[in-house]
């Protein structure tokens, strides 16, 4: 219910950044061997990941033109999902490896840098129409 408010009020890619953010602190303190900070962690991953979901997902239905939006949505799936397998079998063989605190919070450092690029400012056009002759800048 606050999602749609949260994503008017900071736009997306700040409402995004602030999913991950939310993320990788809990994940990161997933690692401290406590029941009540697991619970509140767990909480915090219960909100912080939708948001990121929604981010993207709401961008994909803006950013699409009509006619594409099935193609586009069905890739934009693929590509916000399939992560979480490869995270899932790394996570596996990783976990026989390392101790699983260290992984979590390895895990939180990435996603903390990951929030850290998304509070950086966009490219705009003007910047990038130098660079490459692209469809982001019709003539």
């Amino acid at each position: 219910m606050l999602s749609g408010p949260a994503l008017r009020h900071l736009g997306a890619r700040r409402f995004a950044a602030s999913g991950i953010a939310l993320l990788a602190l809990a994940v990161g303190l997933r690692a401290v061997p406590s029941d009540p900070v697991a619970l509140v962690c767990s909480a915090a991953i219960g909100l912080g990941l939708p948001a990121v979901l929604i981010a993207a997902l709401t961008s994909v239905q803006r950013e699409t033109p009509g006619a594409l939006l099935g193609r586009v949505t069905a890739t934009a799936h693929t590509l916000v999902y399939t992560p979480n397998v490869v995270g899932l079998a790394a996570g596996a063989a990783l976990v026989e490896l390392v101790d699983h605190r260290l992984v979590l919070v390895a895990l939180g450092v990435v996603l903390l840098v990951t929030a850290a690029a998304l509070c950086q400012r966009p490219a705009r056009a003007e910047r990038t129409v130098s660079r490459s002759p692209s469809d982001a800048s019709p003539a």
